[in-house]
C-alpha cells in the first residue's frame, strides 16, 4: 500500500521538474535571443541622409538656429526634412568616446528617424570595428489652456501593442525594442547630445506653438492657434 501512495507523488515531483527546466529553458533562451538582437545593429539605409558611399551632403546644411529665430520672429512655419536634420547633426556633431573604452569604441553618428507622431534619436557606435546601435522615441505632446500652450516630451514611442499599453516602447537596442525603463542605461549619452543643441532645442521645441511629427518630416509653427472662448483644456 505504501508503495502504492507513493507512486502519485513520485509523478507529480517528475512533472514538476520538468516544467520547472522548461521554464528555465525558455528563459535562458529568451536572454539569448535578446543578446543576440542586441548585438545586431538595427537598419539604418530608410534614414534619409544616409548613405555609405555619400560623405558629404549636396548643398552645406542651413544654420538650425538662424532658421528658427527668423521663423519666430517672422511669425511663419518651418519644414525641416529628415534629410536636412541628419546632415545638420552631421557637419554640428563632434563624437568622441571617453572613458576606459575610449580605445576601442568610436562614436560614429548621430540620426534621427522620423515617422508619424514619433521621432527616433539613433546613436551608432563601432566597437572594436563592429557596427553597434542604440535608439531612444520621441512624442510630442501639446496642451492648450487658458494660460497658453504646454509642451511635453514623452520619452518613449507608445505602446508595443494598441491593446497593451503599458509598458511603453523607450528604444531599441541594436534590433532589440526595449521597455521604456531600459532608457537609464543609456540615458547619460542622450543626455550628453541634448546639451549640445540646447539652444536649438528652447527654439525648436519650446518656443514653437505647433509641433507636428510626420514621416520625414518635421513640421515648427510659432503662431498662436485660435482658442474658442469658453473652450477647455485641448490636447493635440
Amino acid at each position: 500500500m505504501a508503495d502504492d501512495d507513493d507512486e502519485p507523488k513520485k509523478k507529480k515531483g517528475g512533472c514538476m521538474g520538468k516544467l520547472l527546466g522548461l521554464l528555465v529553458f525558455a528563459v535562458i533562451a529568451g536572454l539569448g535571443a535578446a543578446i543576440y538582437h542586441i548585438t545586431l545593429p538595427q537598419d539604418l539605409s530608410d534614414i534619409g541622409g544616409y548613405s555609405p558611399s555619400l560623405t558629404t551632403p549636396a548643398s552645406p546644411p542651413r544654420d538650425m538656429k538662424a532658421v528658427l529665430t527668423k521663423a519666430i520672429e517672422g511669425d511663419y512655419s518651418v519644414q525641416l526634412s529628415e534629410t536636412e536634420l541628419n546632415h545638420w547633426l552631421a557637419r554640428e556633431l563632434e563624437l568622441k568616446q571617453g572613458g576606459e573604452l575610449a580605445e576601442w569604441v568610436t562614436l560614429k553618428r548621430v540620426w534621427v528617424r522620423l515617422r508619424e507622431d514619433v521621432a527616433e534619436v539613433i546613436i551608432e557606435r563601432d566597437v572594436a570595428g563592429y557596427p553597434l546601435t542604440t535608439s531612444m522615441f520621441l512624442q510630442v505632446e501639446q496642451t492648450e489652456t487658458a494660460k497658453g500652450i504646454s509642451t511635453q516630451i514623452h520619452l518613449h514611442g507608445g505602446g508595443f501593442h494598441e491593446m497593451v499599453p503599458i509598458p511603453s516602447r523607450g528604444g531599441r537596442f541594436g534590433q532589440l525594442t526595449v521597455p521604456q525603463g531600459f532608457l537609464i542605461m543609456v540615458m547619460p549619452d542622450f543626455r550628453k547630445i541634448a546639451g549640445i543643441f540646447e539652444t536649438e532645442i528652447d527654439l525648436g521645441f519650446q518656443r514653437m506653438s505647433r509641433i507636428r511629427i510626420e514621416h520625414k518630416r518635421l513640421t515648427l509653427d510659432p503662431k498662436k492657434p485660435t482658442r474658442t472662448d469658453g473652450a477647455g483644456e485641448q490636447i493635440f
